[in-house]
């Protein structure tokens, strides 16, 4: 197993400075190789901005990177969960 490289307090701020940046680092995690519908399969889709959710062009089911994570369906915003985590790692 690969040693990570330990983060920095510097380097937190820097990559994690707002929800957006969050949500980046979530989706390249959940959708490494690029968005993929759990539900069709479908790979394109429109990010639909009122409610942080991505949307399957084809069967239009919106999926969101927090599912499955103690972050869903929660009001708490990404980057407050991220300083949680951060914090007591």
């Amino acid at each position: 197993m690969a040693q990570q490289e330990l983060m920095t307090l510097k380097r937190f701020q820097e990559k994690f400075h707002s929800d957006d940046a969050c949500r980046e680092h979530l989706f390249q995690i959940r959708w490494a190789n690029g968005f993929c519908c759990p539900k069709c399969e479908h790979t394109a889709f429109y990010f639909l901005e009122t409610r942080k959710l991505y949307q399957c062009t084809r069967c239009k089911h919106q999926a969101s990177v927090t599912a499955g994570t103690i972050m869903h369906k929660s009001h708490t915003p990404l980057l407050t969960w991220f300083w949680a985590i951060f914090l007591v790692a």
